[in-house]
């Protein structure tokens, strides 16, 4: 199952004007209430609508499997194999609304704040994936939010390399503490939102709520703990064998920053 956010043939496309370096903002006029933003990378997708971020809009859409909420498909854009993620509610939050959020400002679009940080991280050399585009369609005090990002190529999680027995600790440890020397905090790190490529790179996704701050501190301990929780929690590995893995992690991690 999946959410269609707007119905395209009813909107009325044309660009406003450039958003960042390399970015367009594009809005759409509609005769209904609804007003739609797209962010997007102008090289990578120089035409953008409504439709690509429905998973309707595409021939084939597969659902990600072991993607929190539910919202999140494996799509074919025009930039090449893609993520579209769809913005989903938790907790009790999600018993008014499972998709609706307070619209505060263009700023406070969470879609648009992940784009935006993902670029920049990426300015940086950080491992994580690449941004396409972003939606926001807002009706009165709310919004929905989508985001479209590059696939990883035959990727697996931390946590399926962990239940095979190969992860390589030290050097998750390692990427963590490259992002976190460059101040990168992630809100909601885990064993899913660790991944790896075909060539054994890492990556790191799921950016919502992120943050880039001034350098590591206190708070690279209470994201590394996250991540010990998400393991104890699903990893399949005997308790002593991941200890010793989340052990060698946190070695690796503190060696790095030292």
């Amino acid at each position: 199952m999946h959410t269609d956010f707007t119905a395209a043939a009813s909107f009325t496309w044309y660009t406003l004007g450039m958003a960042d370096s390399g970015d367009r903002q594009a809005f759409a006029a509609s005769t209904s209430a609804d007003r739609v933003s797209i962010l997007h990378d102008a090289a990578l997708l120089p035409a953008i609508g409504p439709d690509q971020f429905n998973a309707s809009g595409y021939a084939a859409a597969e659902p990600v499997s072991g993607s929190g909420r539910g919202g999140a498909w494996f799509v074919r854009s025009a930039a090449g194999d893609a993520v579209l993620k769809h913005y989903r509610r938790g907790g009790k939050a999600a018993w008014l609304s499972q998709d609706a959020y307070l619209y505060l400002g263009d700023a406070r679009v969470r879609s648009f704040a992940e784009y935006r940080l993902l670029r920049r991280l990426r300015e940086k050399g950080l491992p994580v994936p690449e941004p396409l585009a972003a939606f926001c369609r807002r009706r009165g005090a709310v919004y929905r939010a989508a985001l479209l990002t590059a696939r990883i190529p035959q990727a697996a999680s931390l946590l399926q390399q962990a239940d095979a027995g190969r992860a390589p600790w030290a050097a998750v440890g390692e990427t963590l503490a490259r992002l976190h020397r460059a101040g990168a905090r992630h809100s909601d790190l885990n064993a899913h939102n660790i991944l790896f490529d075909a060539d054994g790179g890492i990556r790191v996704i799921d950016w919502d709520k992120g943050r880039l701050t001034s350098g590591p501190g206190p708070w690279c301990t209470v994201v590394l703990e996250r991540l010990a929780r998400s393991l104890r929690k699903d990893c399949r590995l005997p308790a002593d064998e991941l200890a010793r893995g989340l052990a060698a992690l946190r070695a690796a991690h503190d060696g790095a920053l030292a």
